[in-house]
């Protein structure tokens, strides 16, 4: 049983069927981000009452995670999200981030909820990006640009062109004797070359 001193990063709501999915997202998030996570299957103790358990774990964490699969919420599920909408609107610090899983059918969002920036992990509960975000979410920072997301060919191409070009110029304005010109050329080109 919990004490009322722990906190937790994220509570992790979810239904039933989707449990074995949420369990390898909340090892990642403890794992890998070094999160707290409240997760019913980590957390409760046989015997005792579930439904307050549950209650007191939403209360005690900073944010709620509420992992959508294939299953429309209901029973429990429905009710977690309900008192985690409930508890948004008491304390606007806390946050409530729908997360779409690898099965997830994002027409099972309520209204209350896709009115909130989603992560969507519908490729693979192994995205880096998805995962970037969603841990963004429970610290509450902004994620930023995509850390894993190659700058395009393209985009290279063009600053190397723009680099040359200023070389030459040097050149022409004698600004620069050619040696010096030619070692520029050669690490701009290196560059290029390099994986």
């Amino acid at each position: 049983m919990t004490s009322a001193n722990d906190t937790f990063n994220v509570f992790l709501s979810h239904a039933h069927p989707d449990a074995v999915a949420v369990e390898l997202l909340g090892a990642k998030l403890e794992d890998e981000a070094q999160l707290r996570v409240w997760l019913d299957r980590w957390i409760l103790v046989p015997g005792e009452n579930w439904q307050q358990e549950m209650a007191k774990g939403i209360s005690q964490a900073q944010t709620c995670a509420v992992c959508i699969g294939r299953h429309t919420p209901k029973g429990w599920f429905s009710e977690e999200i309900e008192r985690a909408l409930n508890r948004q609107v008491k304390d606007r610090t806390f946050r409530v981030i729908p997360v779409i899983l690898p099965d997830g059918d994002p027409t099972l969002v309520d209204n209350f909820l896709e009115l909130r920036t989603w992560v969507d992990f519908k490729k693979d509960i192994d995205d880096k990006y998805a995962f970037h975000i969603l841990v963004s979410g429970i610290r509450g920072v902004p994620p930023g640009r995509n850390p894993y997301e190659k700058v395009s060919q393209d985009t290279n191409l063009v600053s190397i062109r723009e680099n040359l070009l200023r070389i030459r110029d040097l050149r022409q304005q004698q600004l620069i004797d050619d040696v010096v010109a030619l070692d520029y050329q050669r690490r701009i080109l290196d560059r290029l070359i390099e994986p």
